[in-house]
């Protein structure tokens, strides 16, 4: 499927809530190696960050491969799943970028759909010679087929 202008937002949209999201997991990382010393705060930081990283790959698999593969209506749901998931937890720019993603799909979804109907649409016949608008000579205005005078100026059609 090509893309569209919506599509192509919707992915960067997503590609930066992912980016957003593995810099959190990257800190969260960080934090634990740190304070392995304090084992409980340190367990509790790493998980998260395996949380993380497996939320980090959900939402690459579900949502932005699929936009980049052109399945805009596939993408929508998961993409809201996450953004509601995001805004609950910590990741509040990521899910509103995630919000405006699926906004973003719906509006690629209807594009393609726009641009499928349109492709479908048998191509209409070119008016057989002499039964098209007759153009005037003298002033270019169009006229009917069946015209004798030019409507704006008078003159004589051919």
């Amino acid at each position: 499927m090509s893309s569209s202008r919506s599509g192509d937002t919707a992915q960067t949209l997503i590609l930066i809530g992912l980016v957003l999201e593995a810099v959190e997991v990257a800190v969260l990382l960080g934090i634990g190696l740190l304070f392995l010393i304090v084992p409980l705060a340190g367990l509790l930081a790493l998980s998260f960050a395996a949380i993380g990283i497996v939320w980090v790959f959900l939402v690459y698999l579900f949502s932005y491969v699929r936009v980049r593969e052109g399945d805009y209506e596939g993408a929508r749901t998961p993409t809201l799943v996450f953004a509601i998931l995001s805004l609950i937890t910590i990741g509040l720019i990521s899910g509103i970028l995630y919000l405006i993603a699926y906004v973003k799909l719906g509006d690629a979804a209807w594009e393609a759909q726009q641009r499928s109907a349109w492709a479908g649409a048998t191509p209409a016949a070119p008016a057989p010679p002499g039964l098209g608008p007759k153009t005037c000579s003298r002033c270019r205005t169009f006229n009917d087929a069946s015209s004798i005078y030019c409507r704006s100026c008078g003159a004589s059609l051919a």
